[in-house]
């Protein structure tokens, strides 16, 4: 037995030796620290998403606006055929009026003298009154029609203009559009760039992260290896000094410092349980953010320390390092109050409120609430009431 603890001990030494070449960190790398930068992953691909979609709606907008300036380009088209056919048709009635006129005039008299003659020249009442109508309807024929014809022609300039304006004006929000859509991939660039640079970090602060954890883990076994031989040389130096006793008078040891105990954990005083879960009753619905440890916003540990703070229990501000506080429990055993761990080193944590059911602020985009306890999904527990 001696023999493999003296064995047990120099892995032990040559893992220690190991150790003190592993590179150290004045800053530790915390779960929340990963999560925030993972936070922070996840809302920069939200925004190139956002991005994204912006860029589509531009496209699609600018696809509109080509399509109405090709429409509109074509009603100037349809109504510049139509200012010429009706310059074409005042010019002709011109021509004919014109000569209506030449066929009435006699030497050269001006038309309205000659249509005073031709009234003159009838030879009764009736003629009169005849020639006089006759006369009337032709000047006010010619008259409308002529006015209309200038008139559909000033018509179909100034709706020309118009669509020229409205082509001028579209032409323009394509050029406005077009600069808007470049900016956003020049955000988008820059997100993505922020992003590359996001994940690298992540994958910095994982490699960091595990190395701390595999020399975590090699401190603590070299320290319970060093203990145990302590430990077996005392056994050993005792029994050779002291005669051998039977197995029930056997002095007890005492479990090692380092190791948390799990045999009959001190019981919980009722009223300090229902102090506590009172008080993280209340902040049920605060919003989850990352590092919170306020009422306007709590991360998992900054809620389990606030609220332990209110009964005068200061817990560490980590969930990793409240883990290690107070006694270890059982998770069969457990009771009101006790704090609840996920993972080792714990990545998160909640209070037990008894019922098989515990408080906890979740995670990002949740709030504070209650859930129920299944034992599976937890890999530690510590008492800290009393």
């Amino acid at each position: 037995m001696l023999k493999k603890y003296i064995k047990y001990l120099v892995a032990a030494s040559i893992l220690a030796a190991t150790i003190q070449v592993t590179p150290t960190y004045a800053n530790p790398i915390t779960n929340g620290q990963i999560e925030a930068t993972k936070e922070q992953i996840n809302d920069f691909e939200t925004k190139i998403q956002q991005l994204d979609n912006s860029i589509s709606l531009a496209m699609e907008k600018s696809r509109e606006l080509n399509e109405k300036i090709v429409n509109q380009q074509g009603k100037i088209e349809e109504t510049e055929t139509e200012i010429v056919k009706a310059e074409t048709a005042l010019e002709n009635h011109k021509e004919v009026y014109s000569e209506r006129l030449k066929s009435i005039q006699l030497k050269g008299n001006q038309s309205v003298i000659t249509y005073a003659e031709l009234l003159l020249s009838s030879g009764s009442v009736s003629d009169f009154f005849n020639r006089f109508t006759a006369i009337s309807q032709f000047i006010e024929s010619d008259t409308e029609l002529l006015n209309g014809l200038n008139q559909k022609e000033q018509a179909l300039v100034e709706a020309k203009e118009q669509l020229h304006n409205q082509v001028n004006q579209l032409k323009q929000s394509q050029v406005e559009l077009a600069a808007k859509q470049q900016q956003i991939e020049i955000d988008k660039e820059q997100i993505q760039k922020d992003l590359a640079d996001a994940q690298g970090i992540l994958q910095a602060q994982l490699a960091q992260q595990a190395v701390e954890q595999q020399a975590l883990l090699a401190q603590q076994a070299a320290e319970q290896a060093r203990q145990q031989s302590e430990q077996q040389s005392l056994v050993a130096a005792t029994a050779t000094s002291v005669p051998a006793v039977s197995p029930a008078a056997a002095p007890a040891v005492s479990p090692s410092p380092l190791t948390p105990s799990v045999v009959a954990p001190n019981a919980v005083s009722p009223a300090s349980a229902n102090a506590l879960i009172a008080n993280a009753k209340q902040y049920l619905g605060v919003p989850y953010v990352w590092g919170g440890s306020t009422p306007s916003g709590f991360d998992c540990s900054g809620f389990t320390s606030y609220v332990y703070r209110s009964v005068g229990i200061s817990l560490p501000r980590t969930s990793s390092a409240q883990q290690n506080v107070g006694t270890r429990v059982p998770l069969n055993q457990l009771q009101p109050g006790d704090l609840v761990f996920r993972g080792s080193p714990a990545y998160h944590v909640g209070i037990y409120i008894g019922g098989g059911q515990y408080i906890h602020a979740p995670q990002t985009g949740d709030v504070v609430k209650i859930a129920t306890f299944k034992p599976s999904m937890f890999s530690t527990a510590s008492r800290v009431l009393r």
